[in-house]
This record gives C-alpha cells, structure tokens and sequence, in this order.
C-alpha cells in the first residue's frame, strides 16, 4: 500500500481541476485503505489549525473589500464557518456511502445548498471537539465498509458526477484540501489577528 502524500492529493486535485480526471477516476486510483489514510491526514491538518489557532483568529472574517475576487466568495469565511461546513457536508457523503452498501440510515443535519450551515458562533473547544468527532465518524464508515462492497456501484453526487464509495471518499479528501488552504489564505488578509 503506497501512503498518498498531501503534495500527490494537490497534484491529483490539479488533475481533476483541469478534467483529465474526474473524481471518481482519481479515488478509484487507490484502495479504500489507501484513501481512508489520505482522509485522516487532510483531517489532522485542518484539526491542528482548529487547536492552534486563537478564538480571534477562528471567528475572523476579511472584509469583503478585500475578499470580491476570491473564488467564489469562500474567503469571506472564517475558519470557523470553513469547518463547520466540512462538518455538516460529511453527513452527505455518509448517506451517500451507506446508500451504496445497502444503508438508510437518517440525518438530522443535511445540507441543502453550496454553504449551508457555516456558522461562526462556535466555540474553539467545542469546534475541534466537533472535528474530532466527525472525523472518527467518517473514517469508522469507510473501515466498516463489507470487504465484498460493490466497489463500482455509483451513486450521483449531482455536483460531481456518479461517484462510486471511492469517488466519495475522494471528494471528502479534495473537499478538505479546498477548505484547509482558504483557512490559510486568511493570514495573507491585512488585519487579521496575530494573537
């Protein structure tokens, strides 16, 4: 088992950003093993920004001045609200997930749309208490997924194309790495807090 390192997931994010690989051809490189370690990495990193980052700097938001040209508006998010929406989507891809190995299982929370519930009035504590947890969820799925699971089944992602249970954990793992570096980019913002 070859261990996929973040530069190989920028570099396999390239690929699919350009359209010489979709998603699902890009998770389907690797084992659900191999992914399922991609995941916990992507999810270390965004965890150790949550833990070391101050409350101040968690809950800023740049002026939108100064955030107009920003891909689709994302850099008007605090970390906070970028984590909080991670969070909420992985609800997606489990239902997605769990539909694919013969699942129903009910979410409370569900998004409905690009940003649903990005929020910015959680706690520090509770935000990488909320991580934490989401990201034991979702790689307990992936490990609990049947060794005979139908591994090109596919399910339509609707943003995304039909994603097989590979394609859904790589969209996660894109997913965090799209998050993770607009949570970087807002130390480059004049004012943010350097406490």
């Amino acid at each position: 088992m070859s261990e996929l390192t973040y530069d190989d997931l920028r570099e396999l994010q390239s690929r699919m950003q350009s359209g010489e690989l979709s998603v699902d051809d890009a998770g389907c490189l690797y084992t659900l093993a191999e992914l399922a370690e991609a995941l916990r990495m992507t999810r270390a990193t965004e965890q150790a920004l949550v833990e070391g980052w101050s409350q101040d700097q968690l809950w800023w938001q740049p002026p939108a001045a100064q955030s107009e040209t920003s891909a689709q508006g994302k850099d008007l998010w605090s970390a906070t609200q970028a984590v909080t929406h991670i969070i909420a989507t992985e609800n997606w891809y489990l239902m997605h997930m769990g539909r694919l190995v013969g699942k129903r299982e009910q979410f409370d929370v569900m998004p409905r749309g690009l940003g649903d519930h990005a929020h910015n009035d959680v706690p520090k504590t509770e935000l990488a208490g909320r991580l934490g947890d989401a990201t034991e969820r979702l790689l307990a799925a992936i490990a609990a997924i049947p060794g005979d699971a139908d591994l090109t089944a596919r399910r339509d992602s609707s943003f995304f194309g039909e994603l097989s249970l590979r394609g859904w954990v790589m969209l996660a793992i894109v997913h965090d790495i799209d998050h993770t570096a607009q949570i970087q980019r807002l130390t480059e913002y004049d004012g943010f807090p350097r406490n």
